[in-house]
């Protein structure tokens, strides 16, 4: 794509109207603020600058132009945010080229077949009387016409070649049919998939449709009740949740989302108003689902089956949400077996249950309860193979230890150093996350903000600008993007047109603001950033050369050991010199 289309986008459009199409966005001075939805925080830090058209975060330290941010957001590749933002500005974009032109070419064509499908499938519902016992079965179920069209719900006829038929009129081989997956094939020939059942097209988050869930009319225990689209080029179930492209828009808004399991109680929660759910289509929650949601919630309510298989999927997908830092509660049913019976019966009483949704753990504590309420043996064993190891998956280490407490109180057979141990060797055992991995997340996190606030103070002042030349080395960054503009700045090159050096520039800046202009304040920081970037080189410095002091060691290799120890002493006293800086 020409530097010059994407710099007309750019032009034509404001990078905080943009933004707030995605959050919530207040004035702050000549920028705006906001909370940072890519990361868990509680006050905003990430500051857009329509002047500079540029975003940064001081808590993560994502930034870049609104191409990245449409980017990050939306889990999309650049040339996708190329097209959303020119629809948004009005630019006509050129032909599109792809660097691999035949996959690409596929991909187009399989999504042409499942649209083809979908249509095709609507119609035989709503205009065709093959349909119309699927249109009554649909009726009966309580969905109403306009329901029906917005997810272009269809039923696909009683017949092996129907869609095919309808397909081979539009040129479409049965080779590409069977790619698509409306197609299957056996030693017999090939035949549609979906035949007599109703179909659900299921959407990526662009909208478009990538496969179908089938479902037989009435229950039958010779046939399965669902027949679902198989992995394609463009369909990978493990990254694709059922609704989610009619849901992002609420789920950003209300800052929740509602997990249920089937499509029949996503789509009448809609029909209700409540547009913040979403279906794992009776499948495991996986990790890529979980970081699509991450870009526009945190906040999780899983509202699965009330029975023992969807108590098993609750709380394994609960593992995995736990780890990833989301804040869990759980939606209890009372008297009906889903959600959709439950909004059928009073919409009401869905709003009352949502609201008052309990927290994931005390929902398996109370469990514990309940499974065995005068047998102490068999809560304790409850305990030890549901709730104890879920504890081994809770990130923070406060937010653990209030659970252990609370269960030693609530289960007085439950000892609390018994319970910490357990969550220890269920940690030795790789069970639950890995307790350091936080803790690394934030140093890579830290060094980054690090190596931008440095490399701000060397383009925004010029008496930091020299000091920073002397002092910075090449291999201080640990980040690719920024070793590159340092070297850019070293050579005196221009950088003022790089995304990341606007970035890094509007992040000094906004510092000044927030220091109200004291510049001799912004210098004492920007030194500050300077000294700790050093010291976090210098200690890898050491790492290092402690390595290679104890292989010496072992070679028994005195003329090696000396040297090394005398490099240990000297960047040892050099990382005291920047230590002093503090």
């Amino acid at each position: 794509m020409a530097d010059q289309v994407l710099q007309d986008i750019k032009d034509r459009l404001n990078i905080a109207d943009v933004i707030s199409g995605y959050i919530q966005i207040k004035k702050a001075g000549t920028n705006f603020k906001a909370l940072c939805p890519f990361h868990n925080e509680k006050s905003p830090s990430l500051q857009i600058s329509p002047q500079k058209q540029i975003w940064h975060c001081f808590g993560c330290g994502e930034g870049g132009d609104v191409f990245g941010f449409v980017v990050r957001y939306e889990n999309i590749e650049f040339r996708d945010a190329i097209k959303i933002l020119a629809q948004k500005a009005g630019v006509q974009l050129p032909e599109y080229r792809p660097q691999n032109p035949q996959e690409q070419s596929e991909k187009e064509l399989l999504l042409r077949i499942n649209n083809f499908a979908a249509r095709y499938y609507h119609e035989i519902l709503t205009k065709d009387r093959r349909g119309a016992p699927a249109l009554e079965y649909l009726k009966n179920r309580g969905l109403t016409e306009g329901t029906i069209k917005q997810w272009q719900i269809g039923y696909a006829p009683d017949d092996f070649h129907a869609l095919e038929m309808a397909l081979g009129k539009k040129k479409v081989s049965v080779a590409d049919m069977v790619k698509a997956g409306v197609a299957a094939k056996n030693e017999w020939g090939t035949y549609d998939r979906f035949r007599g059942r109703v179909t659900f097209p299921v959407y990526n988050n662009q909208g478009d449709i990538v496969g179908f869930s089938a479902r037989i009319l009435n229950n039958d225990d010779k046939m399965a009740k669902y027949v679902n689209s198989p992995e394609t080029l463009i369909y990978q179930k493990s990254k694709i949740l059922f609704g989610l492209n009619f849901a992002k828009n609420s789920i950003r808004k209300l800052d929740s989302v509602i997990i249920v399991e089937g499509q029949m109680d996503c789509i009448t929660a809609h029909q209700g108003g409540f547009e913040n759910v979403i279906a794992t289509s009776g499948t495991a929650l996986t990790s890529e689902q979980l970081d699509l949601l991450a870009r526009s919630t945190k906040n999780l309510k899983f509202c699965f089956d009330s029975d023992q298989a969807g108590l098993t999927a609750s709380r394994r997908a609960g593992e995995l949400a736990l780890k990833k830092g989301f804040s869990l509660r759980v939606v209890i049913l009372d008297k009906v077996k889903d959600p959709d019976e439950l909004i059928k019966k009073s919409p009401g009483l869905w709003e009352k249950a949502v609201k008052e949704a309990v927290r994931f753990m005390d929902f398996y504590i109370d469990l514990a309860k309940k499974e065995a309420p005068e047998d102490t043996v068999g809560q304790l064993n409850f305990l030890t193979a549901n709730v104890i190891p879920l504890i081994g998956f809770i990130p923070d280490p406060l937010e653990a230890d209030h659970y252990i407490y609370q269960l030693s109180q609530k289960f007085p057979t439950a000892k609390e150093r018994t319970i910490r141990e357990q969550v220890k060797n269920l940690a030795k055992g790789l069970t639950a996350v890995p307790k350091m991995e936080p803790a690394v997340h934030q140093q890579a996190l830290g060094t980054l903000l690090l190596e931008k606030e440095v490399l701000g103070g060397m383009l925004f002042v010029s008496d930091f600008l020299e000091r920073a030349k002397i002092e910075i080395l090449e291999e201080d960054f640990e980040n690719e993007e920024t070793q590159k503009l340092f070297l850019t700045v070293l050579s005196n090159a221009d950088s003022s047109r790089e995304s990341l050096a606007k970035e890094v520039v509007f992040m000094v800046e906004s510092q000044l603001d927030e220091l109200q202009g004291n510049k001799p304040a912004l210098l004492r920081e920007l030194f500050k950033a300077l000294a700790l970037l050093k010291i976090s080189a210098i200690k890898k410095r050491q790492n290092q050369l402690q390595t290679e002091i104890k292989l010496a060691e072992l070679a028994k290799n005195q003329e090696k050991i000396q040297e090394l120890n005398q490099l240990f002493a000297q960047v040892s006293s050099e990382k005291m010199k920047f230590e002093a800086m503090l």
